[in-house]
């Protein structure tokens, strides 16, 4: 009788187990990067209605200085991921070259995105780019230059993935430029005969303003639009803003700043980086590169709407052993209400290379949020440096790249595509 209850709790405990184990996480790579390729993939990815997704390398193509690229799912009972490089980027004329955002996919399958350099023959200083899918599948798809930089008072150095809205008006910021030569808001609006035309809508940097804007910009239901400068507001730590574009052309838009990082105590977290997200109560969540106690790892925060400057509440402070230096921002489970995101590097004892995070709301309002990490990278073999947003689809799988790390060539430093199912 004893006998049998001790094989009664063995059998508890492997049903417990195996339960645990089917419940947990997988991760999967999807395609490693070679030097012979393409490498070092600059961020995140969009998905199309198929499955497939899109994003950019910074280095390989035909001329070695980045390209566009899809990947698309195995086919039923398949395993592997095809990638399909879909545009290599030039290293001469006006074209851009270097992607330096993530890309942003319109219902009509266009992609657009940003290059770092390229364009303008005499400032080189990034372009603003259209990727138009061919008509006929296989066959190649176009590049159209929507706007090339020059420095001036429309700025230089897009860093980030531009948003579209329902009249496909398009919004960006540079990271230079402008007035101040603290970066731009600018708007391109589409003309006749497939022309686009740039408007500068607003110039960071002018008496403690939000100066050098440091991630994407996000809409909200009004059409009002939000972002972060990794310098300049109140305490030249950064700030997070909110701009209003104008109702008519010509007139002037407004900007506020909601909050400035620092103010004596970096506890707050300092340098914001990457995109913004609401939830439905109309919180903005972001990450910070710096900051957060003596540490200075990054936070991860919460902004309350309040009359003036909003509400921090930071929600987790990193200390290392959980990840440091948060790179892209975040991404919102509206399921469920959790947030996903990653650090660009993790604990030194367990490979250093990263990490993807959860942070779990409480039950109770109030309460602390709940820390765990989903994945830690170890540079060779499952990737490292993971700089781009987290993509969640509608199955609930999180998919994203790291810089470096993978199997294949450039000494571990290509860079990987992974997936994490639940």
């Amino acid at each position: 009788m004893d006998g049998q209850r001790f094989i009664g709790k063995v059998l508890l405990l492997v049903t417990i187990a195996m339960s645990a184990v089917a419940a947990a996480q997988t991760y999967s790579t999807l395609y490693s990067f070679t030097v012979s390729d393409a490498f070092w993939p600059q961020g995140g990815f969009v998905e199309d209605a198929s499955g497939n997704l899109y994003g950019t390398t910074k280095g390989g193509g035909t001329y070695g200085v980045g390209t566009v690229y899809e990947l698309s799912p195995p086919a039923q009972g398949g395993t592997t991921w095809t990638k399909t490089t879909l545009y290599s980027f030039q290293s001469y004329g006006t074209t851009g070259e270097i992607p330096s955002s993530d890309l942003t996919i319109d219902s009509t399958g266009a992609l657009y995105g940003t290059t770092y350099v390229g364009g303008d023959a005499r400032c080189v200083c990034g372009v603003l780019y259209k990727l138009v899918p061919p008509t006929q599948k296989g066959s190649a798809w176009t590049e159209q230059v929507l706007h090339a930089f020059t420095s001036g008072s429309d700025g230089r150095l897009p860093n980030a993935t531009v948003v579209i809205n329902s009249q496909g008006t398009i919004y960006g910021v540079t990271q230079q430029g402008g007035a101040y030569d603290s970066g731009v808001i600018y708007q391109i609006r589409p003309g006749t005969g497939g022309t686009f035309a740039e408007t500068i809508l607003y110039s960071f940097g002018d008496n403690g303003d939000a100066s050098t804007p440091n991630g994407p910009l996000l809409f909200d239901s009004t059409g009002a639009l939000y972002g972060v400068t990794s310098l300049g507001g109140a305490f030249n730590q950064g700030a997070v803003y909110k701009f209003v574009p104008p109702a008519k052309a010509g007139q002037q838009g407004t900007e506020t700043i909601l909050f400035s990082f620092g103010g004596g105590s970096l506890s707050s977290g300092v340098t914001p980086i990457g995109n913004l997200i609401f939830d439905s109560a109309g919180n903005l969540y972001g990450v910070t590169n710096g900051g957060g106690g003596s540490l200075g790892f990054g936070v991860v925060y919460e902004l309350t709407p309040a009359t003036g400057s909003w509400t921090e509440n930071v929600l987790f402070s990193f200390n290392g052993t959980d990840g440091r230096y948060p790179e892209a921002g975040l991404t919102l489970n509206p399921t469920n209400g959790s947030i996903y995101g990653t650090n660009s590097a993790g604990n030194p004892l367990k490979g250093g290379s990263g990490i993807v995070f959860q942070l779990t709301p409480p039950a109770v309002k109030g309460q602390p949020w709940t820390e765990s990490t989903l994945l830690q990278f170890t540079f060779f073999g499952n990737g490292g440096l993971p700089a781009g947003r987290i993509l969640l689809d509608s199955n609930g799988n999180l998919f994203g790249t790291t810089l470096n790390g993978g199997l294949y060539g450039c000494d571990g430093y290509c860079g990987v595509a992974y997936e994490i199912t639940f």
